[in-house]
């Protein structure tokens, strides 16, 4: 009887283990299970690409090529050259930690880095701020592996030399916290780069906390500009504006848009009653009234805003009217004045201040009107080197390289086989550069790194204006919601 008993107890128990273990064991697979959904879920927060793009990402991962790290020489190019981007579709949980500066808290940067868990809202004129829009303008508009290869290490660099609360800082007449700040981001958005990046998330983040939270007074005005008697204070103004505005209109982020309409009517209550803007938003007279350059600032704003839809009511008029102003700048030669006080005359030839003009005529609807068709005549014949006896060459190298490249055809292609290997052989093995030309020559490698991959991002930064006047005229339409079954992940 005792063995039998023993043998029933040795039983019950060896049953009772089995249980236990099984338990166990459904227990540790439910634990998996959620813990990979969960990941799979935070993955899908990262980046979503619509459906319409998938074709196109798959066609380039057949030609997928790794990345150009090491400094190359660039030989000049006769023709288009391919551009292969390295797309990866393999996860790590690891690979997803978004970027944020050292002393940085997270907690603090939440809410702007929820941007939305679906695409980066594009319209139809910024189609190339994503991977695949990227290599397609890219290829499209003469980019190549040396181009792409330095905005990135550009991006690395400018990350790498962020201050700790959140600004970048330049030097001399670029010492502006607020402007600098403001053309740092307006880079880091250029390729794509919003509050969700996994690799410069944090940094994009911490530079519009520092417009928002820090720099930004209850007027809408921006404070940091540190200049003499506020003199350049409307070129940050409108700099942190217009990082702001495409910052709102690739994210629609709600916490920008406040900060956004008001930093607008700052400038729409400071044009003139001729459109044009001065060095201090005066409504008459003032220094260096209707002038060329700050105008230019304030009307690449106002027209993202414009692209954002940002529900201005003024904005229309605003921008209407700054394209009078400018016309108003215009010579019987073609060529554009600096401004229409006294001061004016004695630099009105300076080719800076036609590319200026010209491109604010091509964003405003007028690429196919007789101003801009005499200008180009004019820029057309221009090198790189020819801005180079001029103040501020850099400078100009950024507004001539859009007006090129919105003219389109052999005028874009000539400027491209000039410009795009002289600026990649000259930036700095870390990925600044540092342009000893004109006056800049000391506004520090911020101001020189920020214009020169701006304007290396040409290629998909817009589209060129001819073909938006064509997307304008498109009705306008909602697209219908993505299902779970049409979003896929990729790291960029």
């Amino acid at each position: 009887m005792k063995l039998e008993h023993r043998t029933k107890l040795e039983h019950y128990l060896s049953v009772g283990i089995s249980i236990l273990a099984n338990f166990g064991l459904f227990s540790a697979m439910l634990i998996y299970i959620t813990f990979d959904n969960n990941q799979d879920n935070e993955l899908q927060q990262t980046m979503v690409i619509d459906p319409v793009e998938q074709e196109l990402i798959e066609e380039l991962e057949e030609e997928i090529v790794e990345e150009v790290t090491e400094m190359q020489e660039m030989q000049d190019f006769t023709d288009f050259q391919d551009i292969d981007i390295e797309i990866s579709t393999d996860f790590e949980p690891d690979q997803e930690v978004v970027d944020a500066p050292p002393d940085a808290d997270i907690t603090e940067l939440t809410a702007l880095l929820s941007d939305i868990a679906s695409p980066v809202l594009m319209n139809d004129l910024m189609p190339g701020r994503t991977a695949a829009g990227r290599a397609r303008a890219l290829r499209e508009h003469g980019g190549s592996a040396q181009t792409e290869a330095a905005v990135r290490r550009a991006l690395r660099w400018l990350k790498d030399n962020q201050e700790s609360d959140g600004s970048w800082r330049g030097r001399g007449g670029a010492n502006s916290h607020t402007g600098m700040t403001g053309l740092a981001i307006l880079t880091f958005l250029a390729h794509g780069e919003t509050m969700s990046s996994a690799e410069f998330g944090g940094t994009v983040s911490a530079g519009l906390r520092f417009l928002v939270e820090r720099a930004q007074q209850e007027d809408g005005t921006f404070r940091y500009v540190d200049q003499a008697a506020n003199r350049g204070g409307v070129y940050a103004h409108a700099i942190a504006t217009y990082a702001l505005t495409e910052a709102y209109g690739m994210t629609r982020n709600q916490l920008l848009e406040e900060p956004v309409k008001k930093a607008l009517r700052v400038i729409i209550n400071g044009q003139r009653s001729d459109g044009g803007f001065d060095y201090s938003y005066a409504l008459h007279g003032g220094e260096r009234d209707r002038c060329t350059s700050v105008a230019g600032w304030q009307i690449q704003a106002m027209k993202a805003a414009e692209i954002a839809q940002i529900g201005l009511p003024e904005l229309p008029s605003a921008l209407s009217l700054s394209l009078r102003g400018m016309k108003m700048n215009q010579r019987e030669d073609h060529r554009f004045i600096y401004a229409s006080g006294r001061s004016g005359g004695r630099i009105s030839n300076r080719n800076i201040m036609t590319a200026i003009g010209t491109l604010c005529l091509q964003i405003l609807g007028e690429a196919r009107s007789r101003e801009v068709r005499g200008a180009m005549g004019i820029l057309a014949e221009l090198t790189p080197e020819d801005f180079h006896p001029e103040m501020e060459p850099v400078y100009a190298w950024y507004y001539a390289t859009q007006a090129y490249f919105h003219q389109g055809g052999s005028v874009w292609n000539r400027w491209n086989r000039l410009f795009a290997p002289m600026a990649v052989n000259a930036q700095e093995p870390d990925g600044r550069w540092e342009w000893d030309l004109g006056r800049s020559d000391n506004y520090g490698p911020v101001y020189h790194t920020t214009l020169t991959a701006l304007s290396l991002m040409v290629y998909y930064r817009y589209l060129p204006t001819m073909q938006t006047e064509l997307i304008q005229q498109r009705p306008e339409r909602s697209p219908a919601p993505l299902e779970e079954d049409d979003i896929i992940t990729i790291t960029l």
